[in-house]
C-alpha cells in the first residue's frame, strides 16, 4: 500500500513538472468573440512578408482558425520564426468586426501555414531591370500592361519597373544596369529580376564582356541587399536582316555586324553566370515554339515583327514569368 501511495505522488508530480515546464503541447482554445465570427472568406493569390515593424510582431502567431472565430482556433507557429520567409496567401477571411485575416503557407516550408492577420503582413515588393522589352516598347507605342506589371498583380506584389529603352549589361549611362544598381535603393525590396542581353548582342564586342560586368553588379546587390532574392532572365530570340540575302534570320544562330558571337553565344554565358553565382534562370528558349512562332509568324508576335513583343506576347510572357517565380520565390 505504501509503494502504491509513493507511486501516486510520483505520477501527480510528474504530470505538474509537464504542466510548469512547457513539455505539454495543449494551447488552452480561444474564447469566441461574436464580432469575431467569419463574414465572407474569398480566394486570393498574393506574396506576402511578416510585417517586422508591427507593433504585435513577437507575440503574433499562426492560427488553424481566424483568432476569437472558432473554440478550436490554436496557435500552430510564431510568425517571428518566419520573419524573413515568402508566404503565399491563398484565402481571404472578413470577420464581423471588420478584421482581416489571411490564410498563408511559407513558401519554403509549405507544411507550416494557417491563418495570420492582415496587420502583421505586408506586400513583396518587386524590381524589374533591363531593356525596352522590360520597359513594355512594343516597336511603334508602350503596351498599355509591360510584364513586371502584369506579374505584380498575378502575385500581389509592388512593382518598380526600371527598364529602360537600349538597356545594357555594360554600359555606364543611366540606361544600364551598372547605373540602376547603383543608384536604386533595394532596401525596401523583396525581388528583383535581371533581364538585360539583346543590346549587349546589337553593340558590345565580346561575351566576356557581358560576363563580367554581370557577374560583378551580382555581387555588389548581393554584398549590399543580402536580404534580395535574385532571379535572371535571359534574352528573347529576335530577327536580324542577313548581310548576304537581305532576308531577317534568328539572331539566335547569327553574328551580328563584326561580332564573333550570336544570341545563344550571349544567352550561354549569361546563363553560366547565374549558375555559377547560384541564381535561378529563365530561358525563353525552352518557350520558343510556345511563345515566338517561327519567320512566317513573327509579325503576329513582334509589334516591328522583329525584336519588341505586341501587348498579347507580353501577356503570354507574364503568365510564364508569374509561374516561374511562383515556382521559386522563397
Amino acid at each position: 500500500m505504501k509503494y502504491q501511495n509513493l507511486l501516486k505522488v510520483a505520477a501527480v508530480g510528474f504530470v505538474f513538472a509537464l504542466g510548469i515546464t512547457g513539455v505539454t503541447t495543449q494551447v488552452k482554445a480561444a474564447t469566441v468573440n461574436p464580432d469575431s465570427t467569419v463574414q465572407k472568406t474569398s480566394s486570393v493569390t498574393e506574396f506576402m512578408k511578416v510585417k517586422t515593424t508591427a507593433k504585435s510582431y513577437k507575440t503574433a502567431a499562426f492560427w488553424n482558425y481566424p483568432y476569437g472565430s472558432n473554440t478550436k482556433a490554436k496557435k500552430t507557429h510564431w510568425v517571428r520564426n518566419y520573419a524573413n520567409k515568402a508566404l503565399t496567401v491563398t484565402k481571404m477571411a472578413t470577420l464581423k468586426n471588420g478584421l482581416k485575416y489571411y490564410y498563408v503557407k511559407v513558401n519554403s516550408k509549405p507544411k507550416v501555414r494557417g491563418w495570420i492577420y492582415s496587420g502583421n503582413l505586408r506586400e513583396m515588393s518587386y524590381v524589374a531591370l533591363g531593356d525596352s522589352i522590360t520597359k513594355g516598347w512594343t516597336g511603334t507605342d508602350y503596351a498599355m500592361t509591360p510584364y513586371p506589371t502584369e506579374v505584380g498583380k498575378a502575385l500581389g506584389m509592388t512593382v518598380t519597373n526600371l527598364g529602360e529603352n537600349n538597356g545594357q549589361v555594360v554600359g555606364d549611362s543611366k540606361l544600364d544596369l551598372t547605373y540602376n544598381i547603383d543608384h536604386h535603393n533595394f532596401k525596401n525590396d523583396d525581388v528583383v529580376t535581371i533581364a538585360y542581353g539583346v543590346n549587349d548582342y546589337f553593340h558590345t564586342q565580346t561575351v566576356a564582356e557581358v560576363q563580367s560586368t554581370l557577374n560583378k553588379e551580382i555581387k555588389v546587390l548581393r554584398a549590399k541587399y543580402p536580404h534580395l532574392q535574385i532571379f535572371g532572365i535571359l534574352p528573347m530570340d529576335c530577327y536580324v536582316k542577313d548581310q548576304a540575302s537581305g532576308k531577317y534570320v534568328s539572331a539566335s544562330i547569327t553574328d551580328y555586324s563584326s561580332h564573333a558571337y550570336n544570341l545563344n553565344d550571349l544567352r550561354d554565358g549569361e546563363q553560366s553566370v547565374y549558375t555559377k553565382d547560384k541564381i535561378q534562370t529563365l530561358d525563353w528558349r525552352n518557350y520558343d515554339g510556345q511563345l515566338l512562332p517561327r519567320y512566317d509568324s513573327r509579325d503576329t508576335a513582334f509589334g516591328d515583327t522583329r525584336l519588341h513583343p505586341t501587348q498579347a506576347t507580353y501577356t503570354q510572357m507574364s503568365n510564364i514569368i508569374e509561374y516561374f517565380l511562383g515556382e521559386n520565390v522563397e
